[in-house]
């Protein structure tokens, strides 16, 4: 079965993505794993179906599970919705797992776009736990060693690391178990979060469902809403990726907003057989 297919990375975060008609008799699931295979597929962080009346995100991690939403993958939806006509004019609404989200189109070459994240949920429920866990400052240990944390809901699941050297590799097998750990029912992503001044912060995530991730666009808004709200940095923050940069705003209500680029990979058709 041929697939046309574009492929997509916001900021090394990369996504393949397609019509929903064109695969509407396809297990998704399956269909993610297989074109996300990155020796024997496309090879991407994840997989987007763009949905019609209304528009609708559908989003599936490399491993076929799906979340509610991602925040560079909404920037690349925007824009091959944007190429495709499925959305017209500057500004448009996408419905996604946590709602709907507001797109704004700032550039178009190159191309970049504000999205409107919503507003976190510190309710354990929303990470599926019973209601009872301490979520802010919690301590866990973790290969013997305890590491402090912060947890929270903003589009998915996320928990705030702080750390020295958001880079430094020696950290990754500690977040692998930290995202996996049994306090997290639904499994977590991990920032790694270094603060570099109150208009700067460094990070890097270990996302469920894929892996170390080279960017995280709903991760660098929990983290900076983390960073905020225990004043080590201001409401306009950059957050340094290893392959770009974000832009992210924190209003009084603490609603969020991101700022960031799509690039086009390449445009083709995929050769699926179930």
């Amino acid at each position: 079965m041929e697939i046309p297919v574009t492929k997509y990375h916001g900021c090394g975060n990369d996504f393949v993505l397609m019509h929903e008609l064109d695969v509407k008799h396809i297990d998704p699931s399956a269909l993610a794993v297989e074109i996300c295979n990155r020796n024997t597929g496309i090879g991407a962080d994840g997989m987007i179906l763009a949905k019609q009346n209304p528009l609708t995100m559908l989003f599936y991690n490399a491993d076929g599970s799906m979340a509610p939403m991602c925040g560079n993958g909404i920037r690349c939806f925007a824009r091959f919705c944007k190429e495709e006509g499925l959305a017209s004019g500057e500004q448009f609404a996408v419905l996604t797992g946590d709602g709907v989200k507001k797109v704004e189109v700032t550039q178009e070459f190159p191309f970049q776009c504000r999205i409107f994240m919503g507003q976190p949920k510190d309710d354990p429920k929303a990470l599926g736990m019973s209601g009872k866990e301490t979520l802010w400052d919690h301590e866990l240990t973790v290969q013997g060693r305890k590491v402090t944390l912060c947890s929270l809901f903003l589009a998915t699941v996320h928990t705030v690391w702080f750390v020295e050297d958001a880079f430094d590799d020696a950290l990754l097998p500690l977040a692998r178990e930290i995202h996996q750990h049994p306090f997290f029912p639904l499994k977590t992503n991990v920032n790694l979060v270094q603060v570099i001044d109150q208009n700067t912060i460094r990070m890097r995530t270990w996302e469920r469902g894929v892996g170390l991730t080279l960017a995280c666009g709903t991760g660098a808004c929990a983290s900076v809403l983390t960073a905020y709200r225990k004043g080590l940095c201001a409401q306009n923050v950059t957050v340094e990726l290893a392959k770009g940069k974000l832009e992210v705003e924190i209003c009084d209500d603490e609603s969020v907003y991101m700022t960031g680029p799509a690039q086009r990979v390449f445009k083709g058709r995929y050769f699926y057989e179930a």
